[in-house]
């Protein structure tokens, strides 16, 4: 203040000319223990870069603090996370890498702390590749459906690429388990329970139909996980997942296709996808059928006249409804079952694998399903039609048959031949000429 008399300065300050370098120089080569200690605490050290303006110096300490143990203190954390992306936002060259590791420790202590609301702003600020799988992995742990429906939301407004990281949650649960794609023999499987991790692939389709412009990718992710249960002969599991998609994606997928004004026919592999989608269905339904004809045949009957010409209908209807559901799944138009129709699509040696392993798997225990029927219902001349189909060159099904299968099949035809004799028929059930 210009009123005032000022008093002059040592003339020992006067001479040092001091730099800020120095300064801290002093004050690391003090004797006062206070001092020293101070010069090493987190803050003072930030203070210190910051007032140098060495940027490289901060990083460099943030880096080997990130390194140390025990892990740095939440409130540390978030001020470095803020000072990295305050001076970003100034755009001052930075150690990119540092930059990422302090911005993922931060993250996953936001995790570790359930901090739902936070998460998305702070993975925005990733590379775009490391953003959706780190959002991903936070996404796996997060099972409410309302509570999902938000972290969706809130990565849409922080810029995440929200397609992107669904599906990269989805494709990671489904790929965890490490187990051999095969049955582990041909015996129907009646039903089976579901583990905690089956759980948790049926419900991880529910990611991708929050929103309807991702209806072809959920019928992609929940076919393959089907083709995996299906495999293990996990029909319950495989039911419970085809349940989760919406029955008007198909309808939805062309719509989508028809709106971006596209007049040529859909992508190869939405099509396909579509087609495995109906596969699946139909095989769903031959086996439901199957255990309902399979729990009426072994139901207590009573021996009332009444009940059973009632029991008897009830029975051929569900005959007829098991023959006609199995005969859809073994003469699945257009090409066969698990077969596609669009060859043009991008190669996916995996699903082209799984699909030529699932006929070999599923279409012999379908026939020997059917054979069961056929034959417990004495309908032993149907069952002899079903060797025409098997060799017929039309739908070559014999191709799926492995040597021993063909041999279980032959000899459940003489068995049908052998009945069909002693009823004073011929071999192949006709009347005998005199």
């Amino acid at each position: 203040m210009s009123h005032e008399d000022l008093e002059e300065l040592p003339r020992e300050y006067l001479e040092a000319s001091w730099t800020m370098e120095k300064v801290f120089e002093e004050l690391q080569a003090t004797d006062l223990k206070r001092v020293l200690e101070a010069t090493k605490e987190h803050y003072h050290i930030i203070q210190k870069f910051v007032i140098l303006g060495d940027l490289d110096g901060l990083l460099e300490e943030f880096g080997d603090w990130l390194g140390r143990t025990p892990p740095l203190p939440a409130h540390l954390l978030r001020f470095m996370a803020h000072l990295v992306l305050f001076y970003r936002s100034l755009g001052m060259q930075l150690k990119e890498e540092v930059c990422v590791d302090v911005l993922k420790a931060y993250i996953s202590l936001l995790v570790k702390e359930k901090q739902v609301e936070l998460i998305a702003f702070y993975v925005s600020h990733l590379p775009a590749d490391m953003g959706v799988t780190q959002y991903a992995h936070f996404l796996e742990e997060v099972t409410e459906n309302e509570q999902r429906r938000r972290c969706l939301e809130l990565a849409e407004q922080a810029g995440l690429d929200v397609a992107a990281v669904t599906k990269t949650v989805v494709e990671t649960v489904r790929e965890r388990d490490g187990e051999e794609f095969s049955h582990h023999d041909l015996t129907p499987a009646l039903d089976t329970g579901t583990t905690a991790e089956d759980r948790q692939k049926i419900d991880i389709i529910d990611w991708l139909v929050f929103d309807p412009a991702q209806r072809a990718e959920a019928l992609k992710q929940s076919n393959a996980i089907m083709r995996k249960f299906l495999a293990s002969k996990e029909t319950t599991a495989a039911k419970l997942v085809f349940a989760k998609v919406p029955e008007d994606s198909m309808r939805e997928i062309y719509r989508q296709w028809e709106e971006q004004g596209m007049n040529t026919p859909l992508p190869p592999e939405d099509e396909n996808a579509i087609r495995e989608h109906l596969c699946i269905r139909a095989y769903l339904e031959a086996h439901e059928a199957f255990n309902e004809w399979f729990r009426h045949m072994n139901s207590p009957r009573e021996r009332v006249q009444v009940e059973s010409r009632d029991l008897a209908g009830r029975l051929d209807a569900l005959t007829e409804d098991v023959k006609e559901r199995i005969y859809n799944v073994l003469l699945f138009v257009d090409g066969g079952w698990m077969v596609d129709v669009r060859e043009d699509a991008e190669v996916d040696s995996e699903r082209s694998i799984q699909m030529a392993l699932l006929r070999r798997l599923c279409l012999p225990m379908m026939t020997l399903l059917l054979l069961t029927v056929l034959q417990r219902t004495e309908r032993h001349q149907e069952s002899l039609r079903l060797a025409d189909i098997i060799a017929s060159d039309q739908h070559r099904l014999y191709e799926v048959f492995s040597k021993d299968e063909l041999q279980k099949f032959l000899q459940k035809m003489r068995e049908s031949s052998l009945l069909l004799l002693d009823k004073g028929l011929d071999p192949l059930g006709y009347e005998l000429q005199s």
